[in-house]
């Protein structure tokens, strides 16, 4: 499997990371991927440079969407928009982070309910999206969560992975 990690100007860095220990722990590719090859400033401060840019990356089957400080401008972005109508066919699975949901629904991918960090609620509902009281949300291949370890125990628990890794993330299987 391959997964990619969008990384945007202030992106939540824990959540990337997160994202590719998962992917590190399960054999999975994972790699980073943004706009540009230049660096990005996390919402922390610590700066990363993407491995891939979004014309210049290889395929990918699994895509996760980190939170951040821009979501919803980020999402109406005519260059995002236009790499998720070229790749969202071929994805298996996307997970979105705190407030992911946000630059989806922008993209056009997202409506109706959706999981977000508590803080983004008002957000949610501002633009008409039911926000869910669970830890995330599957609506066919898009799972939004509530971030952080919400994030974590989405990919975990579409993975399926022995009990071995979430023993070694400090976490307890859920199945």
């Amino acid at each position: 499997m391959r997964m990619g990690v969008l990384l945007t100007p202030g992106f939540l860095e824990a959540e990337a990371a997160l994202a590719l220990e998962v992917a590190r722990l399960l054999q999975w590719e994972g790699f980073t991927l943004a706009r540009s090859r230049a660096s990005l400033e996390g919402n922390a401060g610590a700066v990363w440079t993407p491995k891939y840019t979004l014309a210049a990356r290889p395929g990918l089957e699994l895509l996760v969407i980190p939170g951040g400080s821009q979501m919803r401008r980020l999402g109406r972005e005519a260059e995002h928009r236009a790499w998720l109508e070229e790749v969202w066919e071929g994805l298996q699975a996307v997970w979105t982070g705190a407030n992911g949901a946000l630059f989806l629904l922008e993209a056009g991918h997202l409506s109706g309910k959706a999981a977000a960090h508590p803080l983004a609620h008002e957000a949610l509902r501002a633009a008409h999206l039911e926000p869910v009281a669970a830890p995330y949300h599957w609506q066919g291949k898009l799972c939004t969560t509530q971030g952080y370890l919400a994030l974590l125990q989405a990919l975990l628990d579409w993975a399926n992975p022995a009990a071995s890794i979430w023993t070694h993330l400090g976490l307890q299987p859920t199945r």
